[in-house]
C-alpha cells in the first residue's frame, strides 16, 4: 500500500476445498486446507525495475469501479493478483498507455505489482505458473463414518487402514517427494471420518515428523473432519501438534440437518457449530468447508455468518454429482446461494482475502491445471492401493509396492487449460484452469471440456473481485 493509492494483498500459501484451486492468499488460520488435489501456490512480487528500461501499461483482464473514485484492476499477468488503485494511481497508469521510462515512486510501485511492464516483456497471455513444489498425500484412514450424508462419494463399507500400511504410505510419499525434488510433503488425514481412527492419526503424525527430518523436507498436516466428534482431547492434540483442521459444514441449519444426518436420523448442525466454537476457544482456527448443492434457498448463509462472526476462513464448494450432471436450474440456485453469502460478507467483511473462498477461484497467479492430480497428488486407500484422486478410489492404479508411485498416477487425464475445448478464449481461464477434470469427464465423457459449473464461474468471478475490492478499501479506511 502507498498513501492509500495502491492496495493489494501480500501473498502467502493458502488452499481451499475441492473443487480446488492453488490459491496463495492470507487467512487468519494460515494456509487454507481442503479435500482436494491442490498444491500451494508460488506467488511474489514482480522483478525490480531496472534503470533505463521503457515501461508500458500491462494488458488488463478485468477492471471495475469502486467507491470514492477507486478502481479494482486485474492485470492479465500479475505477481500479486487484483490491485485496488486510487485516483492518482489510475491517472499514473493511464499515462503509461505510451511507453516511457519509470519516474517517481508511484510508477515504480505500479511496476512492482505488475501493472507496468517492461516493453519487451509485454505478452498476450500470462506466463505459465511454476510447477508445484509440494507433494500431497491423501490417507484414507477409514471408510467408517458417524454421519450418513446423502451426497457422500465414499462407500460406507467397513475397512480401516492398519498402522503398517499407514507407515508404508508415508514412507512411499516422502521417498517419492525426494526422488522428484519436491520441497515439502502435505499429509491429509481423511476418510470416512478420521477422528474414528484417531490413534492412527497420532501415530502417523509422529512418523511424518521422523520422515521429514530424515529426508530434509517440510511437512504440513491437515485433519479433514465432519466436526461431530471433536472431543477436547482431539482439539488439544491438534493445537499442540500444529495440525490444520478443516470442518465440513452445509450452508444453513435447514439444509445441513436435511443432508448430514447421524445414524439415528438426527441433524448435526448445532452440535458441529458448538464443536467449532470449542476449537476456537482452544486456539484452533478451522477452515469451514461449506458445500453448496443447488438446493439452498436464496436467504441461507448461516455457515458463512458463523465464519465471519468467529473470524474463520471458509470456502464455498460446489458439490460433485456422481453423474456429473448440473442442470440449468441447479446453476441458477447455486448462483443465488453464493450471492446470499456475498451479501453477508459485504455487510461484515473479514480481515482476510476473499479471493480463495469460491469453488475453483484462484486469482493469485495464472494456472494451467486446476489441481495437482496426475502430477503431485497421491491417494492411498485403507488397503494401500493408489489412486490419482479420491474420487477415483474405486479404480486404483497400483499399490505401495511400486518403486515410483507418481509414475503410475501420471496417466490421470488432467489436461492444461489451453488444451480444453472452449477455454482458450475465456478471460477467466487462468482463474479456474477449466475446473475439475474428473467432473468434466463425468459430465461430458471427456476431461478436456470445461466444467459444467463454468456458467456460474463466469457470472460470479466479477462479483467476487468487486467484493474483494470493497473489503480492501474498508480495511485500509478509504
Amino acid at each position: 500500500m502507498i498513501s492509500g493509492e495502491i492496495l493489494w494483498l501480500v501473498a502467502s500459501e493458502q488452499e481451499q476445498d475441492c473443487a480446488c484451486s492453488e490459491t496463495a492468499l492470507i487467512s487468519p488460520a494460515g494456509p487454507m486446507e481442503g479435500d482436494c488435489a491442490c498444491a500451494p501456490a508460488c506467488a511474489g512480487k514482480a522483478a525490480p525495475a531496472a534503470a533505463g528500461r521503457t515501461f508500458q501499461r500491462a494488458p488488463l483482464l478485468y477492471q471495475t469501479a469502486l467507491p470514492a473514485g477507486h478502481a479494482l484492476v486485474l492485470p492479465a499477468s500479475s505477481p500479486v493478483g487484483p490491485v485496488v488503485l486510487g485516483p492518482a494511481a489510475q491517472e499514473a497508469l493511464v499515462s503509461f498507455a505510451r511507453p516511457r521510462p519509470l519516474a517517481g515512486d508511484l510508477p515504480r510501485r505500479l511496476a512492482e505489482v505488475g501493472l507496468l511492464v517492461p516493453l519487451e516483456e509485454i505478452r498476450p497471455v500470462p506466463a505459465p505458473a511454476p510447477a508445484e513444489d509440494t507433494l500431497t498425500v491423501w490417507l484414507h484412514l477409514t471408510s467408517a463414518c458417524n454421519l450418513r450424508c446423502g451426497y457422500c462419494y465414499v462407500s460406507q463399507a467397513a475397512g480401516a487402514m492398519d498402522p503398517a500400511t499407514g507407515k508404508a504410505a508415508l514412507e512411499a510419499a516422502f521417498r517419492a517427494a525426494a526422488r522428484h525434488n519436491f520441497r515439502a510433503v502435505k499429509v491429509k488425514y481423511a476418510g470416512g471420518e478420521p477422528t474414528l481412527a484417531f490413534a492412527l492419526v497420532r501415530s502417523l503424525h509422529r512418523q511424518a515428523g521422523r520422515l521429514a527430518r530424515r529426508y530434509g523436507l517440510e511437512v504440513r498436516e491437515t485433519l479433514l473432519t465432519n466436526g461431530v466428534a471433536l472431543a477436547g482431547d482431539v482439539l488439544d492434540w491438534v493445537a499442540a501438534g500444529g495440525l490444520r483442521l478443516a470442518v465440513s459444514l452445509d450452508p444453513s441449519r435447514r439444509v445441513h440437518d436435511g443432508r448430514r444426518l447421524s445414524p439415528d436420523g438426527n441433524g448435526t448442525f448445532e452440535r458441529i457449530c458448538r464443536n467449532i466454537e470449542r476449537a476456537v476457544a482452544r486456539g484452533v482456527r478451522p477452515l469451514l468447508s461449506i458445500t453448496l448443492c443447488g438446493e439452498e434457498g436464496e436467504e441461507e448463509a448461516e455457515a458463512v455468518a458463523l465464519a465471519l462472526e468467529l473470524d474463520l476462513p471458509f470456502h464455498l464448494n460446489f458439490v460433485r454429482p456422481a453423474d456429473g450432471r448440473v442442470p440449468a436450474a441447479r446453476l441458477e440456485r447455486l448462483i443465488a446461494a453464493v450471492r446470499a453469502a456475498f451479501a453477508r460478507i459485504e455487510a461484515r467483511p473479514p480481515r482476510y482475502s476473499l479471493l480463495g473462498i469460491l469453488d475453483r477461484a484462484d486469482f493469485s497467479r495464472p494456472r494451467r491445471h486446476p489441481c495437482a492430480a496426475g502430477r503431485a497428488y497421491l491417494v492411498v486407500d485403507t488397503a494401500g492401493r493408489l489412486s490419482p484422486c479420491q474420487m477415483e478410489m474405486g479404480r486404483p492404479v497400483g499399490d505401495l509396492s511400486l518403486a515410483d508411485p507418481l509414475a503410475a498416477l501420471s496417466a490421470f487425464p488432467n489436461p492444461a487449460v489451453e488444451e480444453r475445448a472452449g477455454c482458450a478464449a475465456c478471460p477467466w481461464r487462468e482463474a479456474c484452469a477449466g475446473g475439475c477434470p474428473w467432473l468434466a469427464r463425468r459430465s461430458s465423457g471427456r476431461p478436456d471440456t470445461p466444467s459444467p459449473y463454468c456458467p456460474a464461474y463466469r457470472t460470479l468471478y466479477p462479483e467476487l473481485l468487486r467484493l474483494e475490492g470493497l473489503r480492501l478499501l474498508r480495511q485500509a479506511g478509504c
